[in-house]
């Protein structure tokens, strides 16, 4: 079974989108060297964790190319991510290192999807992989495996107190939650909102700080 990984918000101005939530009170790590990360995290000790990452532009030729190569879920979801800046998909992670049994899963289904292993470098260096598998439903969450190292400080203290994610709210038309319901385990923190479409908001334990208040 597998678990809510993280959530992610699209922004246009990394740097200046980590230095409003750093003076908000959270402790944001770039995803890489803040002179070439196109992702910051904000980590918790345990539970959803947040992705604000700018697109990375790719040129033409090497769209085509990905669509050669299988890859047009993924241009296709990152079409939907363009639409506007702000939340724009969450996913789901195994606790393996492999996605093996839910690609295996998707294809009896006959659910199409896009898998392949994804790496980079964190911000001390250290080289991280894990596998994806993205869904041709653009509504629904894409997958991941376990890192190969865990990139999740083991102690995170943020200044403004806020400890965890309570909750993401989701909303539930377009949502395949029959599907839904056979891969994630714990549903506690989720809640599906009829009239919507996507990852609406976050909540947070004890608090009411809204990250689309700060980067809006």
């Amino acid at each position: 079974m597998m678990q809510i990984s993280h959530v992610l918000f699209r922004t246009d101005d990394l740097n200046r989108a980590v230095q409003k939530l750093t003076d908000a009170g959270f402790n944001v790590e770039y995803g890489a060297h803040p002179s070439k990360a196109y992702n910051a995290f904000i980590w918790f000790e345990e539970g959803v964790f947040i992705e604000i990452f700018k697109i990375p532009a790719i040129p033409l030729p090497f769209r085509w190319i990905m669509r050669v190569f299988g890859y047009s879920p993924v241009l296709e979801r990152m079409k939907g991510w363009h639409e506007s800046p702000g939340w724009c998909d969450w996913s789901l992670e195994t606790r393996q290192k492999d996605l093996k049994y839910y690609r295996l899963l998707l294809e009896y289904l006959d659910i199409g999807c896009k898998a392949f292993k994804s790496r980079r470098k964190d911000v001390r260096g250290k080289k991280l992989s894990w596998r994806l598998a993205v869904p041709d439903d653009t509504h629904f969450p894409f997958l991941m495996s376990a890192y190969s190292v865990n990139p999740r400080p083991k102690k995170i203290t943020h200044p403004n107190g806020i400890k965890s994610i309570k909750m993401i709210k989701v909303g539930k038309e377009s949502l395949d939650t029959v599907l839904l319901d056979a891969l994630l385990e714990d549903k506690e923190a989720l809640m599906l909102m009829e009239g919507c479409e996507g990852l609406q908001t976050v909540e947070f334990l004890h608090s009411d700080i809204k990250i689309e208040d700060i980067l809006i």
